[in-house]
């Protein structure tokens, strides 16, 4: 984990340098640091993408099978040995990883452990020259220190909001809506409640630098998430027009 905070660290100091650059006079409202977490997030992001593009087709691919579950929820519903069989052997023989979703989520989870270290600690992990940290700007609009928890708790609520409707859009996936799905609803259900709960107790004690880049994470995950609906959702009418 040192090793992904020293490489994000100094990402994030490769940024910062670039916008001192760039731009010949540092925003009154938002510091380059602020700007740097929002940046260094997004392409972040963006370098997860194929492995969100890879889960959005197992998706598509489960859209597929849908028909095929219901038929064989249908017939085993007396049955819960055989049907869980039926299920698993589907799954198999269309190459169907019922855990293709979880890399993602992981990889965003060791991102945020390892942007806490480097809040942590930052003359370790990014700027190493010797008073350079301190005397930079660390302000984000109302907040004038972004290496202090937001004291307003407006950006915590904003965390908790955005962390709540990143799984309620999730659970509206149309490929969680079919046969075998209640164990993965309910789970996401549960998620909906501690998650938000969880993020909020964390953003009041944390840097507020780790709740901008966890805020614009899920911003990016929300846009994200709706665009895969919507293509499975497609999916799954082509494939009930088929079967017609």
């Amino acid at each position: 984990m040192r090793l992904i905070s020293t490489i994000l660290g100094t990402f994030v100091k490769f940024i910062y340098d670039g916008l001192a650059a760039i731009m010949p006079q540092e925003p009154a409202a938002i510091s380059f640091f602020a700007l740097s977490i929002i940046i260094a997030t997004v392409i972040i992001k963006l370098l997860i993408l194929p492995l969100n593009i890879s889960q959005m087709k197992n998706q598509k691919k489960m859209a597929k099978l849908q028909p095929e579950l219901k038929k064989i929820q249908t017939k085993y519903k007396n049955d819960p040995q055989t049907l869980a069989a039926k299920q698993q052997k589907l799954y198999k023989d269309n190459n169907y990883n019922m855990v293709g979703g979880c890399l993602p989520m992981v990889l965003t989870m060791v991102v945020l452990i390892a942007f806490y270290r480097v809040f942590l600690n930052p003359q370790t992990f990014a700027f190493t020259d010797p008073g350079f940290y301190e005397a930079m700007n660390k302000n984000f609009f109302y907040i004038k220190n972004i290496d202090h928890a937001d004291k307003t708790l407006i950006m915590p609520v904003i965390a908790a909001v955005s962390t709540f409707l990143v799984s309620f859009i999730t659970t509206k996936n149309p490929a969680t809506q079919g046969a075998g799905a209640d164990q993965a609803k309910s789970m996401m259900s549960t998620m909906m409640v501690v998650m938000p709960i969880l993020i909020f107790s964390m953003a009041r004690k944390y840097a507020a630098g780790l709740v901008i880049y966890w805020i614009v994470s899920n911003i990016f995950s929300i846009v994200q998430q709706l665009i895969t609906n919507k293509i499975v959702e497609d999916e799954i009418e082509e494939v009930e027009v088929k079967d017609k």
